[in-house]
């Protein structure tokens, strides 16, 4: 998005699950880094979704189960994804972390969870939206039950949008419309992203989120290779070391063509340093 010079952006992030943040964090923490607010929305506390240590131990014989993992309630759970959640936006320096607290596994969008959103973009008036991508499986496709957390939260924020920036007749409520709105590129195939950001210098933080969310039964080991497969993925297509790609929810204005440094270095620049730069043997600069 094009802003005025110095013109500080406030982003506003809203996912399904805790976790699903970290498919944004490195774009996220490059933002903040440079002066732009973020506000992080998950619209559930996730205790339905990846709880690992329950699962495996419902598989054992009952003899053999950990009483204190079978018997952990929801709440208690509930208030370790939540400081797993802070610490990992902490990372990229988000400090505004909101949990709504709406049920998953299945999460459904209902009256409330599109009122509480349409209250939050009044609240944050956010020029940029990152959220859930309202397609099922590629960016034309249709939607459906699977994944229905995810469809349900794109489906709620989309409402909540049109709602947010319709005036209501006796109201005194000041319309908002969000300028732009992206959908994170690890839901969809790779010619379907429209551009990638370059957070090479983030792949240490998206490591640590992961390992953050140990309740999910993350590893160091498992962090490092999910980091490497996703953003290391990314990145090959983007032509450097590790990326996050974006999907844009409509087509933008531009009031030129613009060409970024990293293409036309790209376009110049001998091809070993070009591999060497993928490889993370030269500076970006």
């Amino acid at each position: 998005m094009q802003a005025k010079e110095n013109q500080s952006l406030r982003f506003l992030v809203v996912k399904a699950h805790p976790h699903d943040f970290t498919h944004c964090a490195g774009t996220c923490g490059i933002h903040a880094a440079q002066g732009d607010s973020i506000t992080v929305v998950s619209m559930t506390n996730g205790i339905g979704t990846h709880n690992e240590r329950l699962h495996d131990e419902l598989l054992k014989p009952e003899a053999d189960q950990d009483p204190q993992i079978i018997n952990q309630t929801g709440d208690e759970y509930a208030k370790i994804k939540e400081q797993e959640f802070r610490q990992v936006c902490a990372l990229f320096g988000v400090t505004d972390v909101r949990i709504l607290d709406f049920p998953d596994k299945p999460f459904h969008k209902t009256p409330e969870s599109v009122e509480a959103l349409r209250q939050i973009i009044y609240d944050v008036r956010p020029h940029v939206l990152i959220t859930q991508r309202p397609h099922l499986s590629g960016r034309h496709a249709m939607a459906s039950a699977a994944h229905n957390d995810h469809d349900e939260t794109a489906f709620a924020i989309m409402e909540a949008q049109g709602l947010a920036g319709t005036p209501d007749y006796g109201s005194r409520q000041r319309p908002h419309t969000i300028a732009a709105t992206y959908y994170p590129g690890v839901y969809y195939m790779p010619d379907e992203i429209d551009f990638y950001v370059d957070i090479s210098e983030w792949k240490e933080q998206r490591v640590q989120a992961e390992i953050l969310f140990s309740s999910q039964g993350h590893t160091e080991t498992f962090a490092h290779k999910r980091i490497e497969i996703h953003t290391g993925h990314a990145g090959w297509h983007a032509g450097t070391e590790y990326a996050e790609g974006f999907v844009r929810a409509a087509p933008e204005v531009l009031p030129r063509i613009h060409v970024p440094e990293t293409a036309l270095r790209r376009a110049s620049e001998p091809r070993q340093n070009h591999l060497k730069r993928i490889a993370g043997e030269l500076d970006k600069d």
